[in-house]
């Protein structure tokens, strides 16, 4: 049998079915082609702004509570998240009620309220300020990185937006914005689970059949003009610790080399032989915890690595991660060490097959983002790669000239100018 199903509305609706018959339970994605590089510089944060109000009412149902029982009805309990790319709305479903689950996520998605935006507001600005010291100084990693990355971009924005673009946005530029990315082209849904395809595809045909079309504004484009440049930007927070984030741009899920960046970050920061644990933390006592993630986009992305220390021991951490690093670009890895990270790989691979938000997630997004993969073709291009190919990978995008550093906590400033130093050396 078949991975998945792909079937596509006459208006543009696309569907993804994945049969998972052992399972008890349907998982029910709906994932929307906009997020923070849709937005201009001016509505920054009203991808996730609009994700919010989508819950505040529909037509069908007066209030969120009226929805969340609507779903809780059916053994669901509805959430949603918005990246740069996309905004998902899923929730799990007992598969008798598929009708329900699929009429449910039309009203919200066709028919929003956009009830009680003022309230609204206030709890994402509330939200927001997690970002934020009681300074009012930005002191999240991920959103410092993300300016350093993409300066005078979309992307280079916080996905929640700021206090001002937050308070720039009323009910008229909500329900225009809307009304520009809530399309049907835009729209792929996805079931996995216990479902029959044909009955899947006629109940969302019923539901989202005649929702008109239309023609979704132009991305803005990620220049090639951002420089490989080696780059520090430190935040002075008080703290017990301080927080830093080593990061490299990547080119993007499309580029050949995206299953090598995958398994790369898993040789750094997956399992109990992952490099960056067994030195800073194993070894050297430098760190509770290390981890490497890669965040892909169509035609960018970055692979970052996140680690909290003590004050004194922020030099030494950082001495440390780059030799880790520069260990992967100049020596092969040892083949029995590829075999088993590899392996491991597989392994979870292989376990996906009962995890139905894992499908939803490799064929319902997979085909939101114009990249599907089959997990027999992951399994059979991992033991593919070999030890110079992965080394290979590592000299071109972990490049020393390409790296980007944010640091966040009580760092003293002798560190700071050795560590730039360092930034400076590695810079050829």
């Amino acid at each position: 049998m078949p991975e998945y199903f792909i079937d596509t509305l006459t208006n543009g609706v696309r569907l993804v079915t994945v049969p998972m018959p052992h399972l008890h339970s349907a998982e029910l994605v709906c994932s929307m082609a906009v997020g923070g590089r849709c937005e201009p510089t001016e509505l920054s944060g009203i991808s996730h702004f609009l994700e919010h109000m989508i819950f505040r009412g529909t037509a069908e149902y007066a209030t969120s509570l009226d929805l969340e029982r609507a779903f809780e009805a059916i053994g669901g309990s509805v959430n949603a998240s918005t990246d740069a790319e996309t905004t998902c709305f899923h929730s799990r479903i007992h598969p008798d009620y598929l009708d329900k689950g699929v009429a449910l996520f039309a009203s919200m998605l066709l028919r929003p309220r956009f009830n009680e935006i003022d309230t609204e507001r206030r709890i994402i600005l509330e939200e927001a300020r997690d970002d934020f010291n009681e300074e009012g100084v930005q002191i999240n990693l991920d959103n410092l990185m993300m300016g350093l990355l993409w300066p005078n971009h979309p992307l280079g924005e916080s996905l929640i937006g700021s206090s001002e673009t937050l308070q720039g946005i009323d009910r008229t530029i909500l329900e225009e914005y809307y009304r520009s990315w809530y399309l049907p082209h835009n729209l792929v849904i996805c079931v996995c689970g216990p479902v029959d395809r044909s009955a899947f595809c006629a109940l969302v045909e019923q539901e989202f059949g005649g929702w008109p079309g239309g023609d979704s504004p132009p991305l803005v484009p990620v220049a090639d003009s951002f420089p490989p440049v080696a780059e520090t930007l430190w935040v002075q927070d008080s703290d017990s610790q301080v927080g830093l984030q080593l990061a490299f741009r990547l080119p993007g899920r499309q580029d050949e080399r995206t299953l090598a960046v995958r398994l790369l970050r898993r040789i750094l920061s997956s399992g109990g032989g992952a490099r960056l644990s067994l030195r800073l933390r194993e070894e050297l006592g430098l760190t509770y915890s290390v981890e490497a993630n890669c965040s892909l986009l169509d035609d960018t992305g970055y692979m970052a690595i996140d680690l909290s220390v003590a004050p004194e021991n922020l030099l030494p951490a950082m001495t440390e991660l780059l030799k880790v690093l520069a260990e992967l670009r100049e020596q092969k890895i040892p083949v029995d060490e590829l075999a088993a990270v590899v392996k491991s790989y597989q392994f979870d691979l292989e376990f996906s097959r009962d995890q139905s938000e894992a499908m939803a997630v490799r064929y319902g997004w997979g085909l939101q983002a114009d990249y599907i993969r089959t997990l027999e073709q992951d399994c059979r291009e991992l033991e593919s790669l070999t030890p110079e190919y992965l080394q290979q990978v590592a000299v071109e995008l972990f490049c020393e000239k390409g790296m980007k550093l944010v640091v966040v906590g009580p760092w003293s400033e002798e560190d700071r100018q050795l560590i730039d130093q360092q930034f400076q050396n590695g810079d050829r």
